[in-house]
């Protein structure tokens, strides 16, 4: 079994956040960008809105499992 990657949110000099392992400077596993007008609304809160949503992918979806959460199964679900 390979050891568990390590994972690392960086914000971008152009405001967007990514989810990259730490010992990769290559494509990001996911990115956010944040449009002006949100960032306007969030003001110093864009890092933190981004890291809350890459948390909410990686534990209540179990998205690095494979496995599909119950609540996600149907198709269409809008937050």
């Amino acid at each position: 079994m390979s050891d568990p990657a390590v994972l690392e949110i960086v914000q971008m000099e152009d405001g967007e956040v990514i989810l990259r392992t730490a010992e990769s400077e290559g494509e990001p596993l996911l990115s956010i960008r944040i449009s002006d007008e949100a960032a306007d609304l969030l003001r110093d809160n864009r890092f933190e809105v981004a890291r809350e949503m890459i948390d909410h992918a990686i534990t209540r979806t179990r998205l690095w499992d494979g496995e599909e959460d119950e609540d996600e199964q149907s198709e269409g679900i809008v937050h």
